[in-house]
């Protein structure tokens, strides 16, 4: 999916789930406004506990929280670039866990940002 593609269902309020793979340093950075964060490796191992990027260990079961029950719900995910594996590795998460409606943004959010579109940050200013 495209970032133009992104910004225009974000824009007309398409009903969807964004998911920011970033770990959570880089997710605080920047990241697109109304995405759930779950940060992942950028390497799919296929091991859970060696796969995800977040303290506190969290589970499948956490994953699919974020991802909400609708397992045919469209969900985008994106990382920071685009070589960046995070998206993949989350998507593959996603669709051994069921969920069948999934695009990644391989720009990421840098392409977001070189875009022109907003953000948020974590970041005191």
């Amino acid at each position: 999916m495209s970032v133009a593609e992104l910004k225009q269902m974000i824009d007309v309020k398409e009903d969807f789930v964004l998911i920011d793979a970033h770990p959570t340093e880089e997710y605080n950075l920047a990241y697109i406004d109304g995405a759930r964060h779950f940060g992942f490796q950028s390497n799919h191992l296929g091991n859970w506990e060696k796969d995800v990027a977040m303290p506190n260990n969290p589970t499948k079961e956490d994953y699919r929280a974020v991802l909400g029950s609708d397992k045919n719900k469209k969900i985008v995910i994106y990382c920071g670039l685009t070589k960046c594996g995070r998206s993949h590795n989350a998507a593959s998460w996603a669709k051994k866990l069921g969920y069948t409606n999934l695009y990644r943004m391989p720009g990421g959010i840098s392409a977001w940002i070189d875009a022109g579109y907003s953000y948020k940050t974590n970041l005191n200013k």
